[in-house]
């Protein structure tokens, strides 16, 4: 890996996220049962509006600068409003920005909504978001959102600024509401909005500017925000069993209907008799995963209205490159594995067996790409060809919460393990798994990975260029990735990404075991909300519940 500090940089985030968040945690002596009851509970349902979502991985760190995973932006975007979001419809929706627009592609304006305030009462300015921009840049904070910068003047490759430095050539201050971002060359406004627009949650400059960069993450604030200028406040998180949020009354879109909003982890085979109980109001379809073996009996339930999402969600091995180098060994990894079995009876059908990155929902998915049939003998030729060593073993890191994937991991294993590759399942929750990725202290990792249809860029940027936790580099493909990021014609950018799909076949950085639709499921007493992969939270301040 030739990208060294920035890797650091990760893993020294994550250590500080997680000593952040183990200290903001309201009772951590609490089971996973016990508070998630209490959650559900959450006070007085007589007096409160209570809505309380199930999810199956913990949110972590929800720390603005550098949320990880889906829970935590979730949970982040609701008290700190990213500039855009993407509705389900695949359409960018204004949320802190009225508008973005370019004429060049290359000098992007962004013009803050001219209502929107802190919880203080202090109005969010342009000066907010360049703040916020410049500590996600700072080396000393370490985000890992830092690299959506690196296509402005004045950062590096890797998304960073010099620290302490005041003036940023790409950075353009207009107006207390109005600010610009100057590209290096040109960007498409599609992969802007889905990059910079929707990865960046706007901090109050007012409230932390004294605050040293390097002290900044785990300052009180980060404990515990209490200036937000999204649609809830934080009342308490503990990372492992739930996040509680309070109405923001002020909100500058509309006081929410409902008084609290309960984020509840929860083993996955907990979801239906919670649906069915009514202990949780709702899951979404990549946060709280039902298993594919209690489909039919959501379905049957009188009390709750289901939506089977499209193929969005893929589980990816991701492969450390360090421990398995050749990609004649990981090509044989594909052929080692039946993934129609999987889809067929562990799936039950409600998935698809895919080669590269693109699901068949995706504008971008390329029908010539026939997935690696499974074929043990083939699996063998190439070990054998590889010289692969028989004796090592290597272990499969598994992400927790997802009782399918589980079964299929344990699959996944048997499969190996029967074309001679030595494997063994480990077991990990979602946090301790991201942090053996980006510290590439892993062999094989089993994990969630959902691709924006709209604008995959990032992802593949994130997942195969400089930086990339499996430790992958080809100069072609980060050749064709910018010529992606400034292409606006749709059947260019497709057949480009057909082209980085034909190399990862090849060279294998990492692979779909299975892509899934999933199901989720709302009680009828909610409404204004369809839980949708996308989108859900747009008009959140307008959920209510049904008198």
């Amino acid at each position: 890996m030739k990208n060294n500090k920035f890797r650091k940089l990760w893993s020294t985030l994550l250590v500080v996220a997680v000593m952040v968040v183990m200290t903001a945690c309201s009772n951590p002596t609490d089971t996973a049962e016990n508070a998630a009851t209490k959650s559900a509970t959450g006070g007085n349902q007589d007096e409160k509006k209570i809505i309380n979502i199930g999810v199956t991985y913990a949110p972590g760190t929800i720390n603005p600068l550098s949320p990880t995973g889906e829970v935590a932006t979730s949970v982040t975007g609701l008290m700190f409003l990213p500039l855009l979001e993407i509705d389900s419809n695949m359409e960018f929706q204004p949320m802190l920005a009225d508008s973005i627009e370019t004429s060049d592609n290359k000098v992007f304006t962004i013009k803050i909504n001219q209502d929107a305030t802190w919880t203080d009462g202090q109005p969010v300015t342009s000066d907010d978001v360049i703040y916020t921009i410049k500590q996600m840049a700072n080396p000393s904070v370490g985000s890992i959102y830092a690299y959506i910068f690196a296509m402005f003047e004045g950062f590096d490759e890797y998304g960073y600024i010099t620290e302490g430095t005041q003036e940023v050539p790409g950075i353009v201050r207009i107006d207390d509401k109005t600010l610009q971002l100057v590209a290096k060359e040109e960007v498409s406004l599609i992969t802007f909005n889905n990059s910079v627009a929707r990865y960046l949650w706007t901090i109050p400059e007012h409230i932390l500017k004294e605050i040293a960069p390097d002290q900044l993450v785990s300052s009180e604030f980060f404990l515990k925000p209490d200036v937000t200028n999204g649609p809830f406040t934080l009342i308490s998180y503990d990372r492992d069993h739930y996040v509680q949020l309070a109405a923001n009354e002020d909100y500058f879109k509309g006081a929410p209907k409902i008084d609290q909003l309960n984020f509840n982890v929860l083993q996955a085979s907990q979801l239906y008799p919670r649906l069915k109980s009514g202990e949780i109001d709702f899951n979404l379809p990549t946060l709280g995963i039902l298993p594919s073996a209690d489909y039919e009996n959501v379905k049957a339930l009188e009390n709750v209205t289901t939506i089977l999402e499209e193929p969005i969600a893929n589980q990816y091995v991701y492969i450390n490159e360090s421990v398995v180098p050749d990609a004649k060994t990981r090509l044989a990894f594909v052929y080692a594995i039946n993934r129609q079995q999987i889809v067929d009876e562990l799936l039950k059908g409600n998935g698809e067996v895919i080669n590269g990155f693109f699901t068949s929902y995706s504008p971008y998915y390329d029908e010539t790409l026939v997935p690696t049939e499974y074929n043990p003998e083939k699996a063998k030729q190439l070990l054998t060809e590889s010289a692969w060593d028989y004796t090592k073993e290597l272990t499969i890191s598994v992400s927790s919460g997802d009782d399918t994937l589980a079964q299929a991991a344990n699959i996944v294993a048997a499969n190996l393990n029967a074309a001679g590759v030595k494997v063994k399942i480990k077991m990990t929750d979602f946090n301790t798994l991201i942090n053996e990725l980006y510290s590439m202290s892993y062999d094989l990792g089993i994990l969630q990975y959902s691709f924006t249809p709209v604008d995959p860029y990032p992802d593949l940027s994130y997942l195969l260029q400089e930086g990339n936790v499996n430790g992958y580099f080809n100069k072609e493909v980060n050749e064709l990735l910018a010529q992606v990021k400034s292409e606006d014609e749709p059947a260019a950018v497709k057949e480009l990404y057909a082209r980085i799909n034909k190399i990862a076949e090849v060279e294998v950085p990492m692979f779909s075991v299975y892509a899934t639709r999933s199901l989720a499921a709302i009680s009828n007493r909610v409404t204004g909300v369809t839980p949708r992969a996308y989108g859900t939270f747009i008009n959140v301040h307008e959920w209510d519940i049904a008198q």
